[in-house]
């Protein structure tokens, strides 16, 4: 089966800090992979590039069979990535509904066939979905935090077909109930539409409950994979969390 998304050498440097180093890394079809590492490990970079924001400046992005590592981001997404950010990122003096609509609205744009009412009924079903159908109504710069990254999810989750979701930090700073609601979305949109996901994220109880394995990143390499147990008992991993 073809990998949904495979880096080779993939690499990205800021002047003379060399942020990704060569990262070679291989998520399966229908996997929710854990994304981990110490602060400065490379991992939000390598977000960034996988999403198009950032362009690498050595390797090879495949997502599908097709290489994106040269594409837009409105390109990537168009191939079925959608993405979160750590700092919610959504157009403040517009409704909760309005930004969900936005890439369905995108793609109309660009000729795909989606009837105006189908693609409000799939938004009112994600907004139920994430808990925020009360809020539809109100402008997205009068929500809290973990709100937003509620609304950031379902928007996300508007790009038809999604295969890929990338998930920077979406537990920091959320109130537990909202957390539980992240789990469960994520987790029902991969059981039942089948999407793939990779999430950064510092919250181990919370991977746990996500993630059957994880990859670790340290100084913008990969240096272990496998289970959770098993890379908190990897040498190099206590390393590079602890030092020598």
């Amino acid at each position: 089966m073809t990998p949904v998304l495979e880096t080779r050498g993939l690499s990205k440097r800021f002047g003379g800090v060399v942020a990704v180093d060569g990262l070679s890394l291989t998520v399966g079809q229908g996997e929710i992979r854990g994304l981990i590492g110490p602060n400065g490990s490379g991992k939000t970079t390598t977000v960034n590039l996988l999403s198009g924001l950032y362009r690498a400046d050595a390797g090879e992005i495949v997502v599908r069979g097709e290489r994106t590592e040269r594409l837009r981001p409105h390109e990537i997404a168009a191939r079925g990535v959608g993405r979160t950010f750590q700092v919610p990122k959504l157009f403040g003096n517009m409704t909760v509904l309005e930004n969900v609509l936005v890439p369905a609205l995108a793609a109309i744009d660009r000729g795909t066939e989606r009837p105006l009412p189908e693609v409000l009924e799939r938004a009112g079903h994600l907004l139920e979905f994430v808990t925020l159908q009360p809020l539809r109504d109100a402008l997205a710069k009068e929500l809290s935090g973990g709100q937003a990254m509620l609304a950031q999810i379902a928007r996300a989750f508007m790009v038809r077909p999604l295969h890929l979701l990338l998930m920077d930090e979406p537990f920091a700073g959320v109130h537990p109930t909202i957390r539980a609601v992240i789990i469960e979305s994520v987790l029902r949109m991969n059981r039942e539409e089948g999407v793939t996901a990779l999430v950064v994220s510092h919250e181990m109880p919370e991977l746990r409950r996500l993630c059957s394995r994880v990859s670790v990143m340290h100084e913008g390499t990969l240096i272990a994979e496998g289970t959770l147990d098993e890379v908190a008992n990897d040498a190099r991993v206590l390393e590079a969390y602890l030092g020598r």
